[in-house]
């Protein structure tokens, strides 16, 4: 790179849309992967010698890459993402090409925008401290409270559910060789689950997810071929959505497009939905205004809606089976890894005391069936 490379931009690079041509990388197992070994001053020499970027450095909580948080003297801030090495690199190609086509298709949705690095591409490839190689973007920065700092206000959770149906309408039409990736989190992958179920310590409950299991498996994965299907953006939930306000009226942002798989888009309704279940004495009141606004955007069909009960309590089931899978291996990181299981329990045993009849009915009149 050349010394003109280095000197500081003195505001973010200009942002990409369109078609992004991917790169083939070996698959590995994501899990077992530990984050990359980057630390801030590596952060700070990265985004200065890819992007032209100085400023504050703050690290930035995450799964299995590495983020950070980067302050410009301007006062705009961006986010630099540290991809995990054992993700395929196919895989992290199609997030970032679906960032850039939603730019293209729907330049008004709050997603982030993919920043273009001094050699005016989309993502660069850096080595960390361990040797390893690693993928890294620069993405804008969405201001906001995520939902779940917030308190829901009047019309939120319609809101929302027209927020998401737009992401996925967005998302129509877009087409990607990573799509049909592996990914257990997608409920249709469900099957897969039952070796990481030795790992849940309750024997009731394990019993109980077994039953799940062997639910989809004889009455539910039959039907899904059947169902609409697309890229979708697989996890919208309150960590990753933006709204307003710490008093939330409407949504400002959708962020990680991590677990991004082309599936059922009633699939991807039934994530959105697990995480709203209430409780006291209206527990579907969220879920089905969530519906009513999903369908004032993107129509549902009568069989994706009789599906809905058992597709949200799989993604309850994947929670609760992936979250002591990966505790058992990270206990240092238990308290993160399993911070959604108590609500998924509740989700289960609220779906299971109102009974599947009167949850479909209720979304169907949500959704004006």
């Amino acid at each position: 790179m050349s010394d003109a490379g280095l000197i500081p931009r003195n505001g973010l690079p200009p942002f990409l849309s369109g078609v992004l041509h991917e790169e083939a990388s070996p698959k590995t197992d994501l899990l077992a992967q530990d984050p990359p070994a980057f630390d801030c001053a590596l952060a700070a020499e990265t985004a200065l010698r890819s992007y032209g970027l100085s400023g504050a450095i703050k690290p930035l909580s995450a799964e299995k890459d590495a983020n950070f948080l980067i302050t410009l003297p301007t006062g705009e801030r961006a986010l630099l993402k540290i991809t995990n090495a054992a993700e395929e690199r196919t895989v992290t190609d199609m997030q970032t090409a679906a960032l850039m086509h939603l730019a293209a298709t729907d330049p008004t949705l709050p997603v982030q925008r993919i920043c273009a690095s001094l050699n005016g591409k989309a993502a660069e490839i850096v080595t960390a401290s361990d040797g390893q190689s690693h993928v890294v973007r620069l993405m804008s920065y969405l201001e906001g409270t995520t939902l779940s700092h917030a308190t829901p206000g009047p019309n939120l959770y319609s809101a929302l559910g027209n927020f998401h149906a737009r992401v996925t309408l967005g998302l129509r039409g877009f087409f990607h060789a990573g799509g049909n990736h592996f990914l257990q989190w997608d409920i249709k992958r469900a099957r897969h689950l039952r070796p990481l179920l030795t790992d849940i310590r309750d024997i009731n409950l394990r019993a109980q997810l077994e039953r799940r299991l062997d639910h989809f498996e004889a009455e539910i994965a039959p039907l899904l071929p059947r169902l609409r299907a697309q890229i979708v953006h697989n996890d919208f939930n309150p960590h990753n959505i933006l709204v307003d306000a710490p008093h939330a009226t409407y949504p400002v942002g959708l962020i990680d497009f991590g677990d991004m798989v082309h599936t059922p888009i009633a699939c991807d309704l039934a994530v959105a939905c697990s995480y709203q279940i209430g409780s006291g004495t209206d527990p579907l009141r969220a879920i089905c205004e969530m519906v009513s606004g999903y369908t004032n955007c993107l129509q549902l069909e009568p069989e994706e809606i009789a599906l809905l009960p058992s597709l949200i309590r799989l993604r309850h089931t994947t929670t609760l089976a992936i979250g002591a899978s990966r505790a058992r291996r990270y206990p240092a990181n238990a308290p993160y890894i399993l911070r959604n299981a108590d609500a998924a329990q509740r989700g289960l045993a609220t779906l299971d005391q109102i009974g599947d009849a009167t949850v479909i009915n209720a979304l169907k009149r949500a959704a004006a069936i």
